[in-house]
This record gives structure tokens, C-alpha cells and sequence, in this order.
């Protein structure tokens, strides 16, 4: 559907511009048109359907991340090389400092020449040998910086590439938000549209509430009524007694002590 309506959309632009020629007033109109169309198309969209969109897109930036991640291991890889690198070229001009200190020395005095291991060397070999040592330097000072430069770049990288994966589960977990209110909203639209009418089941179901409200009612006087009577008949059994012990203490006592306690003590 939404296919269609661009491609309509599209018709009616060329339509228009061919008809109408490519003067500015009417390619106004005929965008204009053509972005109400777009428009309308977009507003028939179901979320559903905006939704399965949105996950595809995420889809792919997870697959353009698989790029970023080659590219961040390459750069990482480059940058150990190059540090190893630096490392040895350090190491050889250390040593070769130490050499050159030593051929140095072996001039003192004035001298035009000096036999050094197994090699004779003068004054210009030395002076070659340290402007070969001093270019080496600065080559190394050079190739730190590069090296500097490069892991800052490669620092900035995963720094993105971190934030990328961030940013990207953020979007999933609002997506993933985004369905369960949408599934909420399409159960409660689903109640109210629905054409099977339950009102009957509910109204029966309120009557057998009521009903079993007015059973356990019953049941609760019957407790109270048999409890109201054991009690009843409790007094009277006392009051009787009360009777009968205080007319034989008066006729037959003759100033015996009354008797007490019930019938068996």
C-alpha cells in the first residue's frame, strides 16, 4: 500500500511536469501534491508495520558496527606493530649512543684518526656516523608522534564504537518497550471492539456472588444462635442451682454450711 502511494506520488510530479511544463510555479504545485500523498501514505502506516521497520533498521546498524569493529581491530593491530617497532629502533639508537660516546672519546687529543674494533676511522667518519645518529633521532621523535596521533585516534574509536553499542541496546530496549504498549493498547482496543456479548455471563456471575454473600450470612447467624443459646442455657442451669441451694440451706441447713460445687465434684 505504501509502495503505491509513492509510486502515485511520483506520477503525479513527472504527470505534472511534463503537462505543465518545468516552470518553477507548477513544480511547486506538483511537489506539493506530491507530499500530501506522502504524507497520507505515512498516516496509514500501522504501528506494527513502523515497528518491524524500526527493527530492520537497527539490524543494520548493527551490521555497519561489524564494519566499525574490523576497522577498529586494524587500527589496533597497526598501532601494536608500529609501538614494537618504535621499541627496537630505540633500542639499536641506545645502542648505537653508546658506541658513538665510546669512538668519540677515542679522538681526544687532536687526533686525525682512530682504529676502533677492527676498523680505522677519522675525524669525518665520526662527524657522518653523528649526523647519521642525529637524523635517526629525529626520525624516531617523528615516528612517536605518528605513534601518539595514532592511538589517540584509535582511543576516539573505541570510545565511539562503545557508545555506538550503547546507543544501539538504548534504541532495542525502547523498541522493545514500544511492542508491549502497543500489544496493551491492541488487547484493550480488541475489548472494546469485540462483538460476542458477555453481559449476561456477568450479571449471573454477580448473582451467585450474592448468593454465596447471603449463604455465609446464614451460616454466621446460625454460629451466633447457637452460641447465644449455649449461653442462655448456661445461665439458667446457674440461676436454677442458685435456687435450689439457697431453699435447702434455708429449710434443711440448721446452720450447716451451705454445699458447694456442682453434681459429681
Amino acid at each position: 500500500m505504501y509502495k503505491k502511494l509513492v509510486f502515485a506520488a511520483v506520477a503525479v510530479t513527472l504527470a505534472l511536469f511534463v503537462v505543465r511544463g518545468p516552470g518553477r510555479w507548477w513544480f511547486s504545485h506538483a511537489r506539493m501534491e506530491a507530499e500530501q500523498l506522502l504524507n497520507s501514505a505515512k498516516g496509514k502506516i500501522s504501528p506494527e508495520r513502523e515497528i518491524r521497520r524500526l527493527e530492520r533498521k537497527i539490524n543494520d546498524l548493527v551490521k555497519d558496527d561489524e564494519k566499525h569493529i574490523d576497522y577498529v581491530a586494524k587500527l589496533d593491530v597497526e598501532v601494536k606493530k608500529f609501538r614494537e617497532e618504535i621499541e627496537t629502533i630505540r633500542k639499536n639508537l641506545a645502542k648505537k649512543e653508546a658506541r658513538l660516546s665510546k669512538l668519540y672519546d677515542e679522538f681526544a687529543g687532536n687526533r686525525t684518526f682512530v682504529t676502533f674494533g677492527d676498523r680505522r676511522y677519522t675525524r669525518d667518519d665520526l662527524r657522518s656516523e653523528a649526523l647519521a645518529f642525529k637524523a635517526a633521532e629525529e626520525n624516531l621523535k617523528s615516528m612517536e608522534e605518528t605513534l601518539a596521533a595514532k592511538q589517540k585516534q584509535l582511543d576516539l574509536e573505541n570510545i565511539k564504537l562503545s557508545k555506538l553499542r550503547s546507543t544501539r541496546q538504548q534504541m532495542l530496549t525502547k523498541l522493545q518497550n514500544l511492542k508491549t504498549r502497543l500489544a496493551v493498547e491492541r488487547h484493550a482496543q480488541a475489548e472494546r471492539e469485540s462483538s460476542i456479548d458477555d453481559a449476561e455471563y456477568r450479571r449471573l456471575n454477580k448473582e451467585m456472588d450474592q448468593l454465596e454473600t447471603a449463604i455465609e450470612v446464614m451460616k454466621k447467624s446460625r454460629e451466633l444462635r447457637g452460641q447465644f443459646d449455649l449461653d442462655l442455657k448456661n445461665e439458667q442451669a446457674q440461676e436454677r442451682d442458685t435456687t435450689a441451694d439457697k431453699f435447702l440451706q434455708e429449710r434443711f441447713g440448721n446452720g450447716k454450711p451451705p454445699v458447694e460445687g456442682n453434681d459429681g465434684e
